[in-house]
């Protein structure tokens, strides 16, 4: 019987928080809107309408009064909803 312990390094919340993710397609990128809905201090799942695979390095940006950015890598993927790992820290 598989254990119902949760193996996450960090605890998971729920948010309904507005993102921005940045995509980048040879010399240009784009911006398209998003919305997170998990959040931990290593990571994040969100919906947006773009098609990035695991692997892909990314942006994110909070659409928050300071605009925080951070880097991350699309750990998996289930249509148009992503699961990241940060590469960057958090700011507090």
């Amino acid at each position: 019987m598989p254990s119902s312990e949760n193996s996450r390094r960090w605890e998971r919340y729920p948010v309904d928080l507005p993102i921005g993710i940045t995509v980048c397609n040879g010399t240009s990128e784009m911006v398209v809107p998003g919305l997170g809905l998990e959040m931990s201090k290593g990571g994040m799942s969100l919906c947006a309408g773009v098609r990035l695979n695991p692997g892909d390095l990314t942006e994110i940006e909070f659409m928050t009064l300071g605009k925080t950015r951070v880097t991350a890598v699309v750990r998996n993927r289930v249509g148009y909803c992503l699961g990241l790992e940060f590469l960057t820290e958090l700011p507090n």
